[in-house]
């Protein structure tokens, strides 16, 4: 004869077995934040964008654990200087720590809490999107660029020029033309403030490993 009070005993710590072992083998898995329209938060902030007023170079630095989340952040700052009409914006910008493939770069054409933006990251990719408040849109999705360096503390020079008479913006990385894009629907940005932008990403290890990158206008 069995003894059910014996066999539902074992049944139930069999039971408690299981869970245990399946419950502490189930790691979170973050999520790849590369660019504004990954994350859920997005902010400007002058102050973490330092200017050296002697080299010009502004750095952005921060391991501040208030920054860290699932849905990663989003940092940007204007330079403060307004253009009537956009010609060209030449930046060179290196990223020295953080997330690999996260994405940084310049914003360009912001008025009214709309702007263009051009991210770059550390394995020779780019985007280029229209921010307008906490929505992103894509114009040209992630792609590679052979002319990218790839790395960390590597030098790469952005270029982004605009043809008022064909409308056509174009780009070149480190001298060498990449593409050519276009802003047909409003709003446009043809005029405003340029500056920088940080992605921060969940894959981010704050505060151990700071997210720091130079950028200066050429």
């Amino acid at each position: 004869m069995f003894d059910l009070k014996i066999i539902r005993k074992n049944s139930l710590l069999l039971v408690l077995v299981i869970l245990i072992i399946f419950g502490c083998s189930v790691t979170p898995v973050l999520p790849e934040i590369k660019d504004p329209g990954d994350g859920a938060a997005i902010e400007e902030d002058s102050s973490l964008f330092i200017e050296d007023s002697s080299t010009g170079v502004v750095e952005f630095t921060t391991n501040d654990t208030k920054y860290s989340n699932q849905f990663g952040y989003t940092l940007w700052t204007q330079d403060g200087s307004e253009t009537d009409f956009f010609i060209q914006l030449n930046v060179t910008l290196s990223k020295l720590s953080g997330d690999d493939t996260a994405g940084y770069g310049v914003v360009f054409g912001s008025h009214d809490d709309t702007m263009l933006v051009l991210l770059i990251n550390t394995k020779k990719e780019f985007l280029i999107g229209e921010l307008t408040g906490n929505l992103f849109t894509e114009l040209h999705p992630w792609d590679n660029a052979v002319s990218l360096k790839s790395g960390y503390n590597q030098s790469n020079i952005i270029d982004i020029t605009y043809d008022s008479g064909t409308g056509d913006f174009g780009l070149s990385f480190n001298g060498i033309s990449v593409t050519t894009f276009r802003d047909d629907d409003e709003p446009f940005h043809t005029q405003g403030q340029n500056g920088y932008i940080v992605v921060i990403s969940p894959l981010d290890d704050f505060p151990n490993i700071p997210v720091s990158i130079t950028f200066k206008r050429n």
